[in-house]
């Protein structure tokens, strides 16, 4: 892979057919919408910033409709990526599938592009529109995810802070951007893939004090559960019932995802990589291994995905 770059593009609407120029700018940057205008002076203008598919969209617009039909859905082909919404200023009203939100600044939402969905507002908005690439966070957790993520979360505020920063800061490189961009997605990973509230017993203690353990150790290609079990103090057998009394994926299952998940963050970066380095420094014993947890996880090889991403 080569000839990865960051683009920027600030686009106003012309004066004649602004509307139109609206929707076909859409098409270019998301997808088929449907637009119903408000008012016969319609304005627009969006700020998009892009290093291949990671991608994010300020825009401002005069009071519309938004509507996505399953033929828009259709006419962009199979797109199962997801998008996070950041209002900036003003309120409107968003709605998908069962749920009816209003958002307003602070207010972060999350969606379906695949999905049918509603937009409407009366009054000039800003917002920003960040593309959450397919495999870039848990899939089954994201389409369960409400619509509007829940504000009083600190690391829903943190998210927030970290999506803005993309558009308020400058001088971005192919490789700073792709960072900043995969930390705001592994923050976003994190609101919608919080582990089992810990409960006060021993059994639960013990589990999350394992899981930590899994998370600083994973790099290490010599720590397995009975390593783990080792450091506890307790015996693999007490770990696995820990494990599983908690509400947790075996301790085998944890860090072999701690591991994969480093290794796709690592990816997602616009950088070169070495991909058996990647797979030894996420503690894989072998290259093989990491590409077959890999595969199993994301549904394709290392490689393909970083072609997907940034192609």
């Amino acid at each position: 892979m080569t000839g990865v770059e960051y683009e920027k593009e600030k686009w106003k609407s012309p004066a004649k057919d602004s509307a139109g120029a609206w929707d076909t700018y859409l098409k270019d940057r998301q997808g088929s919408v449907g637009l119903a205008i408000h008012a016969d002076d319609f304005r627009s203008t969006a700020y998009a910033q892009s290093v291949g598919k990671l991608q994010i969209v300020e825009f401002t617009t005069s009071p519309l409709d938004y509507r996505r039909t399953a033929r828009n859905i259709r006419a962009d082909g199979d797109d199962h990526s997801f998008r996070l919404l950041v209002p900036l200023r003003g309120l409107f009203r968003f709605e998908q599938g069962d749920s009816r939100e209003i958002f307003y600044p602070g207010k972060v939402g999350f969606f379906r592009w695949n999905d049918p969905l509603f937009m409407t507002h009366e009054e000039e908005i800003s917002c920003l529109i960040l593309t959450v690439p397919e495999n870039s966070v848990d899939d089954k957790q994201a389409a369960d995810a409400p619509l509007a993520l829940d504000e009083r979360r600190p690391l829903v505020r943190a998210l927030n802070t970290q999506v803005r920063l993309l558009v308020e800061t400058t001088g971005w490189t192919a490789a700073d951007y792709s960072v900043q961009f995969s930390s705001a997605l592994m923050q976003l990973n994190g609101v919608l893939n919080p582990y089992p509230e810990v409960k006060s017993s021993t059994r639960a203690l013990e589990a999350e004090r394992a899981r930590r353990l899994i998370e600083q150790h994973a790099h290490d290609t010599s720590v397995t559960p009975d390593v783990i079990a080792e450091m506890l103090g307790i015996s693999v057998r007490t770990l696995y019932r820990a494990f599983k009394r908690a509400g947790y994926p075996s301790p085998g299952e944890i860090m072999r995802t701690v591991r994969v998940e480093r290794a796709h963050r690592r990816l997602s970066v616009a950088l070169p990589v070495d991909l058996d380095r990647i797979a030894y420094e996420a503690g894989f014993s072998c290259p093989g291994s990491f590409r077959k947890a890999y595969r199993a996880r994301y549904g394709q090889s290392p490689s393909q995905a970083r072609e997907q991403l940034f192609s």
